[in-house]
């Protein structure tokens, strides 16, 4: 299971974690950080252009089909 502890503004709270496993994912109200972290990384969506810099990918640019404003720093792992 991939864990995705984040900070920041642009979801529906200030610390929140996103647990994905296959198709399935889902998001609680905390900041869990995972216990095997596989990388760090700050992603800033704006409009439809999302940036992401990480630790494991360096940096990516991706389109999205929805409208956000969001600026996270995260740590990502596996569970």
């Amino acid at each position: 299971m991939k864990v995705y502890a984040e900070v920041g503004v642009g979801n529906d709270t200030f610390l929140s974690t996103e647990y994905e496993e296959g198709d399935r994912e889902y998001r609680v109200p905390s900041f869990v950080k995972p216990p095997h972290v596989t990388e760090y990384y700050v992603r800033i969506w704006i409009r439809k252009t999302v940036y992401i810099f990480s630790t494991n990918e360096g940096f990516k640019k991706i389109s999205k089909d929805k409208n956000r404003f969001k600026l996270l720093f995260g740590v990502g792992g596996v569970r």
